[in-house]
């Protein structure tokens, strides 16, 4: 699940003069090549910029200055991706285009916003390119009285540089196929991995959480690793075909991102009936590992879809929404280093959120909740981290916008909503439910101990529950589990999880043997 409710709703950022700083239109600037295969994209940098987030390089000349350049990709389309991009730029409508680039890889879309402030003027160049399933970006900002020097020395070259990679393949053991398959008028693609020697296989369908999600389920910039890649390449490496495929409008996959858990899991029963065309495939061992939001739409079709062998749920939710993310909030926060007076506040502001949203309240009203709530946190910073926010007021509204953008959806409605404890309690199908002790997102002691009960009740009689102590949401070794860990913990699996779940697998499953 890669949305939650956090609700710490203020980014501080100091954005104050630094004089003396000025590069001129004489000054040379030397850059260098990178490679960042975590976005899959090559380019050039400023040589000495220093790397403070994935894909962002800051001059970093002294504590106050605030020259950066960003370097990124995504899966998201172009449109998508300059939406989120909105209220980092301070604004509420995309801006008119600049003009255009076409390089030899890419053909770029550009914009400048100025982004005033109290102390100077922060001038923004963007960049946007649409390629193989992904949206390139390049971001510049600098003060604007860098902003000719550096738009000529740094922006421009970076365009021109920067360019999709991809590694050379590395030799697998098994069969690699890129498939489509359809679900109505949206086309879905994918990788169909096999085991090399004559089937039929068994097979496991890939599920993402929520939010945009690739076949890989791409964590950057939060982290490098990639938990579908990995399952993928294990389990086929085992004797066991996997297919995972990209959201619907993600990466190479068409349709509208903002869709109901429901709607998510009608693709979950097309990757199924494709399966069931595949003569490799053996129609009597398909079954579906769903992760996060995943779980849920594991246990919806393996309530209702009889084509439904098994079931992994990989920090599978089992009690309702509600529950489930005034939990996650709390441990977000307390991971955060929040104290307690602050987790009553949040949880007092997500519960009435969550009563106006059930409720039907009309969006002034749920606005007016939000705003309201942004404004006291601000009253309870200091005078100088006030005054660094600038306009008070155009702050509140554009971070009760972007709140609203994102929450106020039929998506949130639908997981705020949802119950899997029926669809668990009509799943008669063998289960694995793994769970994280570390996870702040899908709290093991409140989701481990219903899914346990559930199915006990139900009859399931082939079942198991399996915690894995120092377990995050990723299922990577961590210290807290909070989500600032995921990209400075080891970019893999805690030793546990692979074995955990393939020796379960090939103890429910017959393998082809040739």
């Amino acid at each position: 699940m890669k949305k939650w409710i956090s609700l710490i709703l203020l980014a501080i950022v100091l954005a104050l003069p630094n004089p003396g700083i000025v590069v001129g239109q004489g000054d040379e600037l030397t850059l260098v090549p990178f490679t960042d295969e975590s976005f899959g994209i090559q380019g050039v940098v400023p040589d000495g910029w220093q790397e403070i987030a994935p894909g962002v390089y800051a001059r970093g000349n002294g504590p106050t200055d605030v020259v950066l350049v960003a370097e990124q990709a995504t899966p998201s389309t172009a449109d998508a991706t300059l939406t989120a991009l909105l209220p980092q730029l301070g604004l509420t409508a995309a801006p008119e285009s600049v003009g255009t680039l076409d390089t030899d890889t890419l053909s770029w879309t550009l914009y400048r916003v100025d982004v005033p402030s109290p102390a100077l003027t922060i001038s923004v160049d963007l960049a946007l390119a649409e390629a193989d399933g992904k949206t390139y970006i390049v971001v510049m900002q600098v003060g604007s009285d860098e902003y000719d020097a550096l738009h000529e020395a740094v922006f421009l070259p970076v365009l021109q540089a920067l360019a999709p990679y991809a590694p050379e393949p590395v030799e697998v053991p098994y069969v690699v196929e890129d498939v489509t398959f359809a679900n109505g008028d949206i086309t879905l693609a994918g990788t169909l991995t096999m085991p090399d020697v004559t089937g039929p296989h068994p097979v496991v369908i890939l599920v993402t959480g929520s939010g945009p999600q690739d076949r890989d389920e791409s964590l950057a910039p939060v982290a490098d690793i990639k938990p579908f890649a990995l399952i993928a390449d294990h389990l086929t490496r085992n004797g066991i075909a996997v297919l995972r495929y990209d959201d619907r409008g993600v990466g190479e996959s068409i349709g509208e991102v903002d869709g109901t858990i429901a709607d998510y899991a009608t693709d979950t029963a097309a990757a199924i009936d494709y399966l069931l065309t595949r003569p490799e495939i053996d129609p009597n061992q398909i079954g579906i590992l769903g992760h996060s939001q995943g779980g849920i739409i594991a246990a919806m079709l393996g309530a209702q879809n009889s084509h439904v062998a098994f079931i992994i749920g990989m920090a599978g939710p089992a009690v309702n929404g509600r529950d489930l993310l005034l939990v996650q909030n709390e441990r977000l926060l307390v991971a955060e280093g929040a104290t307690e007076t602050q987790v009553a506040e949040q949880l007092a502001f997500v519960s009435e959120f969550f009563d106006q949203l059930e409720s039907g309240a009309d969006e002034a009203t749920i606005y007016q909740l939000v705003a309201d709530h942004t404004r006291a946190q601000i009253e309870a910073l200091s005078d100088d981290q006030k005054e660094a926010l600038g306009d008070i007021d155009s702050y509140v509204q554009q971070s009760t916008d972007a709140f609203m953008g994102q929450y106020n959806s039929q998506w949130f409605l639908s997981f705020l909503q949802s119950d899997p404890g029926p669809d668990w309690a009509q799943v008669t199908v063998p289960v694995l439910g793994l769970f994280g002790g570390n996870d702040v997102q899908v709290d093991a002691t409140q989701n481990a101990t219903a899914l346990e009960e559930i199915l006990t009740t139900a009859g399931n009689s082939d079942f198991q529950i399996v915690t894995l102590p120092d377990a995050n949401h990723l299922f990577q070794a961590a210290q807290t589990g909070a989500v600032s860990e995921y990209g400075v913990l080891e970019q893999e699996f805690t030793p546990d999880f692979l074995p955990t779940l393939t020796d379960w697998l090939l103890a429910h499953l017959t393998l082809a043997t040739q």
